[in-house]
């Protein structure tokens, strides 16, 4: 049995540039070296019930095949991650039970209307039920310990209000078993070894906008050091000295806008990089099977360290 907590890769950004495919490409690349890997999904909105669960239950699916090639340095046997999808009754259910160390007590509270109104009420305390469940998966207490826990979070603007809801419980209750509950998670998203918040964007200027704005957020909020990826860099088909022909030609005008659109988004990357520092890229595909392994496993190595 492992002794030491999971990593978390905390995957959010703006909705529609492509974090789910990188979440769960990231678990692929991890389980295919060997690791024990969950996926965790999060769907639903802060404070909302996740609309594909049917609000009833922890839902827990099969483990997932991860393809494992030898030429990507990594172990040619099958291996598998573990997937799962939070619901908010049943994660709020064993947020209770560990809280009040008795089930059938746990399934009363959340059966009444007063708690249900004051869970309501209370800021941040949905939030934090959705979190400690996370983090849950990362200790190593569990009978099934993993290594690596890559959570799907919720969209930029939802993913502040999960990460800071330990400091804003904590300012209504600091003492207790919900404080208890709050402090280790707010310390655990503070931890830059275990804790991996990484925002995905594409070369955009309103996605990358607010991928800036989120990792300033993160940043005030005290949570670890974001990274950033962009997703969906056109390719560069032409040599420097086909751009000058092209350019000076104007022998086909897709050529050039294609160029131009390439040309952008490289001017959008470098002042994104000015800002948070140097950001790996994954190409445009109009398939996500057709992402070179490669650049997955090169992103894996520089959010989580490279293969030992």
């Amino acid at each position: 049995m492992r002794n030491v907590p999971a990593r978390i890769l905390f995957v959010s950004g703006k909705g529609g540039t492509g974090k789910s495919f990188v979440a769960e490409a990231l678990a692929e690349r991890a389980a295919a070296r060997g690791l024990e890997v969950a996926l965790v999904r999060v769907r639903a909105a802060a404070g909302s019930a996740d609309p594909d669960s049917g609000g009833s239950e922890h839902r827990t699916e099969a483990a997932r095949p991860a393809t494992a090639h030898a030429s990507d340095g990594v172990t040619a046997q099958p291996a598998t991650f573990h997937t799962t999808t939070l619901d908010e009754r049943a994660t709020l259910e064993k947020f209770l039970t560990r809280v009040l160390r008795l089930n059938f007590v746990a399934r009363r509270l959340l059966d009444s209307r007063t708690f249900s109104a004051v869970a309501a009420a209370a800021p941040g305390l949905r939030d934090l039920v959705t979190l400690t469940a996370i983090t849950a998966l990362a200790s190593p207490r569990r009978r099934r310990s993993f290594e690596l826990i890559v959570v799907d979070a919720p969209a930029s603007g939802h993913s502040v209000p999960l990460l800071t809801a330990p400091a804003q419980v904590l300012e209504i209750a600091p003492v207790g078993p919900v404080a208890r509950e709050a402090r280790a998670a707010r310390e655990l998203v503070a931890d830059t070894q275990l804790f991996v918040p990484l925002i995905v964007t594409t070369p955009e200027e309103l996605a990358i906008n607010e991928a800036l704005t989120l990792c300033e957020d993160l940043r005030c909020a005290g949570v670890a050091a974001p990274r950033v990826v962009v997703n969906g860099l056109w390719p560069g088909h032409l040599a420097a000295e086909h751009v000058d022909w092209l350019v000076g030609s104007r022998a086909s005008s897709d050529a050039l806008l294609h160029l131009k659109r390439r040309q952008r988004q490289l001017e959008l990357i470098a002042t994104l990089e000015r800002r948070v520092g140097r950001c790996p890229t994954l190409p445009f595909t109009f398939k996500e099977d057709e992402v070179p392994r490669a650049a997955i496993t090169a992103l894996l190595d520089s959010v989580i360290g490279a293969e030992r």
